[in-house]
């Protein structure tokens, strides 16, 4: 399972009542933020999963409304006693980014970790797979897609017929093999896990649509409204609600979150009808907004 929030859901700048675009995503004891503007930290204490224990950072791009927001919460990371080593990535120029804000935070009691992406590259964090592609937008930019692995079916008739001990059972399961018994002889087939879209701050485009290809859940920006923004939209590299929710059926994903919005929308709800009409399994997204994705009964 993946339990998702909307830590903020807010375009340029935050607002009184929607904090900056960023989401975060806990999968057995890990937690992962993707992107982190200028108060981020506010709202994950009001969400409170926790900040302390955030593993992995991903960054779409470098603009102040997704980055600004790093120093002070390593800096609050560092002071609740954190110690193990993070992880950020994101596109080219982000260790040097990263660097210039750490002018405010120059002594962590933990190592960051920077890893600079580029389209098609993937990464791992203990049963987490990411991958991404170069977004279009104005500067270099990423969308990703994010999996978590399941576990093959262990087979105890298999195993018994074979002999293995029951307290080699684990070893088995856990991908060791017990003498001659590979863990493939006493697992079933792989089977699928969960899979997340992380798009925001682009135009669409049949890479991304591919990325994100039947996802369970595709959290997308929708910076405009209205279909009179488009010509907007496309100026400014970013997306209307009714074109998030062509790409959600593009990719034929199972469900739209929408998120980034302009701050000239006041109540998002008014341009729903703009996105259900195209994908009708749309939520349009608030601060905190929380849901959890399972895995398939097989």
């Amino acid at each position: 399972m993946l339990d998702v929030a909307l830590v903020g859901t807010g375009g340029m700048m935050p607002m009184p009542n929607r904090w900056l675009s960023s989401v975060l995503l806990r999968y057995g004891r890990h937690l992962v933020l993707f992107d982190c503007g200028e108060g981020t930290q506010i709202s994950l204490r009001m969400l409170r999963w926790g900040l302390k224990d955030i593993d992995l950072i991903l960054i779409s791009h470098l603009h102040g409304d997704h980055v600004g927001g790093l120093p002070g919460l390593l800096l609050t990371q560092g002071n609740s006693g954190r110690t193990e080593p993070l992880e950020i990535v994101g596109p080219p120029g982000l260790a040097r980014t990263v660097e210039g804000l750490r002018v405010v935070a120059p002594r962590l009691p933990f190592q960051v970790h920077i890893r600079e992406l580029h389209g098609g590259d993937c990464f791992e964090l203990d049963g987490l797979v990411g991958t991404c592609v170069e977004a279009q937008h104005h500067v270099p930019c990423l969308a990703y897609r994010l999996e978590v692995q399941r576990a093959r079916r262990f087979l105890p008739a298999r195993a018994r017929e074979l002999g293995v001990p029951l307290e080699a059972w684990k070893r088995l399961q856990h991908g060791e093999s017990v003498g001659d018994i590979k863990p493939d002889d006493v697992l079933g087939a792989p089977r699928r896990g969960v899979a997340v879209g992380l798009v925001t701050d682009t135009r669409p485009t049949s890479d991304i649509a591919e990325l994100v290809k039947e996802v369970d859940l595709l959290v997308c920006e929708a910076m405009y409204g209205s279909d009179d923004d488009q010509p907007r939209a496309v100026e400014r590299g970013h997306m209307t609600f009714r074109e998030a929710a062509t790409l959600a059926k593009q990719a034929a994903a199972k469900m739209l979150m929408l998120t980034h919005f302009s701050p000239s929308i006041a109540n998002p709800e008014v341009y729903a009808p703009n996105a259900l009409e195209v994908f009708p399994n749309t939520i349009v997204g608030r601060d905190r907004l929380t849901l959890s994705v399972r895995f398939s009964q097989d």
